[in-house]
């Protein structure tokens, strides 16, 4: 069995699905997906057991991406995004070493897209260190599975 080395798992974003971009100089990336359950007992329920439902799901995702000083035409620059926006996000395997920079999208069952608003974005500039864009987004609507075309 093979592992899938971080570089080969992308977060793209775009306006629709037409335009995503892989996000240029990504360091970093989640994906987290949550379901919300809460408890459904009453007074009524038999046994000792407490009965529990999903009552809503959610998602977010979070990347980092160091801040570049020259646009790069074919990656979404981090820093250049806008707060409170709704954005395509697409989570996706790339080809490795076969692929442009980790940036083309393999078939498999690890991909899923969705809408999400850019709710916040840190830009740090430590001296002399590496200046980076933290973006985290909220999912507004489903997340679902997807296959890129060949």
């Amino acid at each position: 069995m093979a592992t899938i080395k971080g570089q080969n798992l992308r977060i793209l974003v775009g306006e629709d699905d037409e335009h995503l971009q892989c996000i240029a100089a990504a360091t970093n990336c989640v994906v987290h997906v949550v379901a919300n359950i809460e408890e459904d007992t009453t007074k009524d329920t038999e046994d000792d057991w407490l009965i529990k439902e999903v009552t809503g799901l959610s998602w977010d995702v979070q990347a980092e991406a160091l801040i570049l000083d020259e646009a790069d035409e074919d990656a979404a620059s981090a820093d250049l995004l806008q707060v409170g926006l709704e954005y395509v996000i697409r989570f996706s395997q790339t080809a490795g070493a076969a692929g442009e920079k980790n940036r083309d999208a393999i078939a498999n069952e690890m991909q899923w897209t969705g809408k999400a608003i850019l709710g916040d974005m840190a830009l740090t500039a430590t001296n002399r260190e590496q200046s980076t864009a933290r973006l985290n987004f909220t999912g507004s609507a489903d997340l679902t599975q997807y296959t890129p075309s060949e």
